[in-house]
């Protein structure tokens, strides 16, 4: 990737929104024939068209008058596995390069700087096949960023000075990964990889891979060689036309030179025959247990009818009764197991199990291969039956056909990544089709699987290491897998417990859209409105009218203070929930698999559940969900286990990404139900499963019930499933719950943590003043306004370090900006001095900005406010949000846009003033000092002045403050 760490919100998804958005509406009667000539599902508005330009550059367009938003991707069918065997990562650091200026557009932060001042954002990440780069933007400004973007792949400059330092940049991003486990398991492996497989070399680059004579020469010869039209593919999205968008794909892009595309798949085995089965055992730096088998097999692109690999994977994968892992959990082996089936790949590829061991199945890690073994017999014996290709087809086709609209920069991504694989034709139902069931085709793949063509990786605390690995300093030991345990494993014996899946009852069969209680209009959007409210109750509803697709979206808040009052009570509760979803996998897995699922978690306000899916069968899934949650019997083996892998992630928590843990120390210190790894690590260690029940029944007792139904529902079937779930879930309490956090006084504050990393890191807070609207635009605005100059200062100029970003950070709608710098070669002292004096400049940049590129940024933010939803999940989404934030004309987006386009240039700069230069700044500092950095530091940090220091976590002065922020308040 180009740039920094995108946090990123883990939020329950189904697999209706894996696709790129094709969407069915009510009714097809009104809806004229789409024109596309890429096949879409029925209904769908939006036009698709594929071209190839004369140079040789596949062209997929995609005309959306909806959007406000436009996007564009281009991909090069050359990744790290290109690299010349030399220059390792090479591929990776030519993607860096591209954004550093071209001929036609020099500026060295020109290109993103425009991006995000029109509202866009843009990025770039290189794999083993391919490197992909995109964008998107406020649509009106979609043919002035395609004219800069087609200028990364015609005339970049490649600019000597800049190479230097962005090689700087590319050791930053290796640097940050080396104690990530899963690099440094990946480097072992590639340790061990076919040495004339291009697997086997570096694939990100560091200093001394690319410090190689003639840097410049080298990338430019790169460049020449991948970098043409016949090796590209692109995707352009837009609310213009197809014509004119056509126009400008012609316009824009016929520039890339026209040339023979180079040889870029690669049959050789990833492993070498002879040096398999082969056991390595790695020391991580979690502690994780962890098995693995990885079989060499063939590309699979050229298989797209049958889709074998995949009907494997599905099989073994699988996770309902009778399943491998389910009689692993049962025996009290393992807690989770994933199978990637070999991907969709030109070049040769890996079948891959992995299994996530409980200590017992560590010690017993043999007879957990043997399980794997059978089950893979089992389905050559028994398995390989049409009814389940026909049911995964079934699936697969309901999925195309409803899947829901996604935004324009995850289409194209999607489209200028499947143009290397798929027919044209089959850009959007490729990935959802399953056109031939083959038993041969699935024998093949089963030949593949079996124990002497198994490189077996067991990852533990013990591996007894005798070697480390190159780049990551990974200790290891391999060696050949012989005796009697391959022995065993080639012939099996028959776990009677193990079973195929039985036909899957989540699967829907009515997909008709109710009609509508209210007609919908142009004029106005409908919101929802409560239907019920009591004392312990309030039930809001909406009939969707905007997408008219047969799902429903329900959201159900157990509100509640007292699972966050105190540690024990967090985590008893967050434990107790932990069981429930534990208990409940292979009902979520299986109604996962057929389009619904649900999400259940501890929320600042108490328990919330979501639930997701088709009306048909989704109240199944709530009846059994409501019951498991309120009557769950704690079986003390799972018990031990799943407190264990508690505890187990708790201790993990150090091993972290360092972004990850200092954001968790801020809040530590800024919200009040927050609690410290050591304080939880101790309330852990002393729960039963009697206090875990204690907990549940004083929750419920103290709940109110907030309920949110939208979609493809009446109102009287909204009642209906309210009053379900009231008779079920008991509620005891009226009162709402709420949190408070640390307001600070006008003073700046400063504390050190000491994380086990090399890399230093400094991360500033700035907060608000109040949670009104006008408060929230202002420091949205803010952080729009800084974000590419700061990085491209502090990043791109003064190389200090791979994850450089500045971005709007608000608490509980109390806002704020963040500044976060990760450096291996600065101290956090040295850091913030550049930091500093970046927003001592930036005052003057401010000054300087005339008041058509302040609009520019005002207008590209309000864009991405008001940008529509894209699908029913989305709605939903924004309809809770507002809830909970108590704004019930659910408009809050539109009222901060509102806000933005009152400031004024001059208001601003003054804003800028007061608020992060003056004497009334409010901000706390968080300074990370790197291994060996400690002097450096020590020396430094003199040099900053006016800083109050901190201790430890909530430790503050008295004149802190502790408020519960509320909507539009300008007196919090």
């Amino acid at each position: 990737m180009k740039r920094g760490v995108i946090t990123a919100i883990a939020v329950f998804v189904t697999a209706a929104l894996a696709g790129t958005g094709a969407f069915w509406m009510r009714s097809s009667d009104s809806v004229e024939v789409n024109p596309s000539n890429i096949e879409v599902s029925a209904g769908e508005a939006r036009i698709f068209k594929h071209l190839t330009l004369a140079n040789g550059l596949s062209v997929a367009l995609v005309s959306d008058p909806s959007s406000d938003k436009a996007a564009a991707a281009l991909n090069v069918y050359s990744g790290s596995w290109a690299n010349p065997a030399d220059v390792p990562g090479l591929a990776h650091f030519l993607e860096h390069m591209l954004f550093l200026g071209t001929e036609k557009y020099p500026e060295v932060d020109g290109y993103q700087t425009f991006i995000e001042q029109n509202g866009g954002r843009d990025n770039a990440y290189t794999s083993s096949e391919n490197t992909l780069y995109f964008f998107d933007i406020n649509g009106l400004q979609l043919e002035s960023a395609l004219d800069r973007f087609a200028q990364f792949f015609i005339a970049p400059l490649f600019d000597p000075d800049f190479t230097e330092r962005e090689r700087n940049a590319v050791n930053s991003e290796f640097t940050a990964s080396l104690q990530n486990d899963e690099r440094r398991i990946e480097d072992v492996i590639r340790e061990l990889s076919n040495p004339n497989h291009p697997a086997s070399r570096l694939a990100i680059g560091n200093l001394s891979t690319l410090s190689v004579p003639q840097m410049t020469d080298r990338l430019r010869t790169f460049y020449r060689q991948h970098y043409v039209a016949a090796n590209m593919a692109l995707t352009v999205y837009g609310p213009q036309d197809i014509a004119t968008l056509e126009a400008w794909a012609q316009g824009y892009f016929a520039g890339i030179r026209a040339q023979q595309a180079p040889k870029t798949q690669y049959a050789l085995p990833l492993f070498e025959p002879v040096e398999l089965p082969m056991l390595v055992s790695i020391e991580p730096r979690r502690e994780m247990r962890r098995l693995e088998l990885r079989f060499p097999m063939p590309e699979t692109a050229s298989q797209l009818a049958t889709k074998a690999n995949q009907y494997v994977g599905h099989l073994l994968g699988h996770e309902s009764t009778g399943s491998l892992l389910s009689v692993l959990k049962n025996r009290g082996w393992a807690e989770r197991l994933a199978v990637n089936s070999g991907g969709l790949t030109t070049s040769s590829t890996t079948f891959d199990i992995q299994i996530d061991l409980t200590p017992d199945g560590l010690a017993n890690w043999q007879a957990v291969a043997e399980l794997l073994f059978s089950d893979i017999e089992l389905i050559r014996q028994a398995g390989i039956q049409e009814w389940v290709f026909d049911e995964q087809k079934n699936i697969n086709q309901m999925t195309f056909q409803f899947a829901e609209k996604v935004g324009p920069s995850t289409t194209a991504v999607a489209l200028a990544e499947r143009q290397r694989y798929y027919p044209a034709a089959q850009l959007l139902s490729g990935p959802f089709r399953l056109d031939e069931f083959s038993a041969p085709a699935i024998e093949q793949v089963l030949s593949v699987l079996k124990p002497d063509n198994a490189l077996v990786i067991l990852v533990h605390p013990d591996a007894q290491p005798e070697l480390e690995s190159q780049y990551y300093g990974t200790p290891y030991r391999s060696q050949p897998l012989a005796g009697t345990s391959v022995a065993q494993w080639r012939t099996p014996a028959q776990a009677p417990e193990l079973a195929m899946p039985k036909p899957n009852p989540f699967v829907p069969s009515q997909f008709s859209v109710q009609p509508l209680a209210a007609s919908a209009s142009a004029l106005y959007s409908n919101s929802p409105q409560i239907l019920l409210q009591d004392d312990s109750t309030t039930l809001w509803f909406e009939q969707d009218d905007a997408f008219l697709s047969p799902k429903i979206d329900i959201h159900l808040l157990l509100e509640t203070n007292f699972a966050n009052e105190s540690v024990d009570q967090a985590v008893a509760s967050a434990l107790y929930l932990d069981l429930v979803n534990d208990a409940l996998n292979e009902v979520r897995y299986e109604a996962g698999l057929a389009g619904s699922g649900y999400s259940i978690g501890l929320t600042d306000k108490g328990i919330q559940m979501r639930l997701y899916g088709y009306q048909d069968k989704l109240h199944l899934l709530l009846d059994t969900l409501a019951l498991e949650l309120t009557e769950h019997r704690i079986n003390p083996e799972r018990f031990e286990i799943k407190q264990a892998a508690y505890l187990r992630a708790l201790r993990n928590r150090s091993e972290d990404p360092i972004i990850t843990q200092m954001l968790r120390e801020l809040n530590e210190w800024l919200t009040a139900n927050s609690f410290t790894v050591a304080e939880q690590l101790a309330a852990v260690q002393n729960l039963t499963p009697e206090t875990l029940i204690a907990a549940r029944s004083q929750w419920l007792a103290s709940s109110r019930l907030e309920m949110l139904v939208h979609g493809n529902i009446l109102a009287h079937q909204a009642k209906a499933l309210a009053e379900r779930i009231d008779t079920v879930i008991p509620q005891g309490g009226t009162l709402p719950a709420s949190r408070a956090v640390a307001k600070l006084p006008p003073r700046d504050f400063l504390s050190r943590l000491q994380i086990d990393h090399a890399d230093s890191a400094m991360l500033e807070f700035y907060q608000g003043d109040n949670s009104s609207l006008r408060e929230r635009a202002l420091y949205a605005l803010m952080a729009e306004t800084m974000s590419a100059p700061y990085f491209a200062d502090l990043r791109t100029r003064e190389q200090l370090g791979y994850i450089v970003l500045a971005r709007a950070y608000p608490i509980d709608g109390l806002p704020a900006l963040l500044l976060y710098v990760q450096s291996p070669s600065a101290d956090a002292a040295m850091v913030q001095l550049y930091s500093d004096r970046f927003l001592s400049r930036f005052a003057q940049q401010l000054a300087n900005m005339n008041e058509v590129g302040f609009e520019a940024y005002k207008q590209g933010l309000i864009t991405s406010l008001t940008e529509a939803d894209k699908n029913l999940f989305a709605l939903s989404s924004r309809y809770w949000q507002n809830i909970q934030d108590d704004n019930h004309n659910f408009n809050s987006r539109a009222r901060i846009a509102f806000e933005i386009e009152k400031i004024s240039l001059e208001g601003f700069r003054r804003f800028y003033d007061i608020r992060i230069l003056g004497d009334t700044t409010r901000s706390l500092t968080l300074h990370q000092v790197g291994l060996e950095m400690a002097a450096d530091y020590r020396k430094h940090v003199q040099n900053i002045v006016g800083k109050y220091p901190l201790e430890r976590p909530k430790a503050w002065p008295d004149d802190v403050l502790w408020v519960t922020p509320t909507f539009n308040n300008i007196s919090d």
